[in-house]
């Protein structure tokens, strides 16, 4: 049986996703409650006890939320990038069951291999996902300032792909949101755009990505048809035609969004 993969929550209010291959069982990200969290697991199956490791990818409240009740409540151990250690070990149960991570270094949980790759987000030494797991290689990239050379290599020959696609350009300009903020977002360091993250897409999918979840949408300056319709429009341009959700043939390409609060399978 091969890698399943799910995310659970995705949106700036908070974001976790779930991976499992074979025994091994790993969350990436705890942005929510750790109640909300287990509710989430028991939908696929799992629990916080059967839990093997969990990844942080950067230490914005969004993302760790729920972090500090699940080590209250288990030993699972917690791997983070190095330079956010210091901030979560002040929220942690047991700053001992803290572990660096470093870009492009390799860390092995059971039979799954975990490979952190470096972020242009502004946050301490955030990081995106590579992932070997039962024989499949899979990326988790959301939190991306721009389409960095680091990003590129870490998505590309993955078969699966989750990755951010925040916000609509022309909302955002418009809504709100004030001025720094809106700049903060739009910037080198802040989230991608449906138009970046649509450009992307045919490029991967040229490279064997068959299955790519839009994750990490705003609620505010996007909408999932909005981003759907982008990302569906650049694949055909690229001449990779999208399958109807339920539809099981080999060919094409499977895009979904990831819901607020919501199993969403990869």
């Amino acid at each position: 049986m091969g890698a399943e993969f799910y995310t659970l929550f995705s949106s700036s209010k908070g974001n976790s996703a779930f991976l499992r291959c074979g025994n091994d069982r790993i969350l990436i990200d705890a942005g929510v409650s750790a109640r909300s969290v287990g509710q989430a697991l028991s939908c696929v199956g799992s629990s916080l006890s059967e839990l093997s490791a969990i990844f942080i990818t950067h230490e914005h409240s969004d993302h760790i939320k729920g972090l500090a009740t699940i080590t209250k409540k288990t030993d699972i151990p917690v791997f983070a990038p190095a330079a956010c250690l210091p901030f979560l070990a002040e929220r942690v149960a047991d700053p001992s069951r803290l572990f660096p991570l470093a870009s492009g270094r390799v860390v092995k949980v059971g039979g799954v291999a975990v490979c952190p790759v470096a972020t242009p987000h502004d946050a301490l030494g955030s990081v995106g996902f590579r992932i070997l797991a039962c024989g499949e290689l899979i990326g988790y990239f959301t939190d991306i300032g721009h389409l960095s050379e680091n990003v590129l290599r870490g998505l590309s020959g993955c078969s699966r792909v989750v990755i951010e696609s925040n916000h609509d350009i022309f909302m955002l300009e418009n809504g709100s949101y004030p001025y720094p903020l809106k700049r903060r977002i739009l910037g080198s360091l802040g989230h991608l755009s449906n138009e970046e993250c649509s450009r992307l897409l045919p490029h991967l999918a040229a490279h064997g990505t068959r299955s790519f979840i839009l994750a990490h949408l705003s609620e505010e300056n996007n909408r999932p048809a909005i981003a759907y319709e982008s990302a569906e429009k650049a694949l055909c341009s690229g001449g990779f035609g999208v399958l109807p959700e339920g539809d099981c043939r080999s060919e094409g390409v499977r895009l979904r969004i990831a819901p607020v609060s919501g199993i969403c399978e990869l």
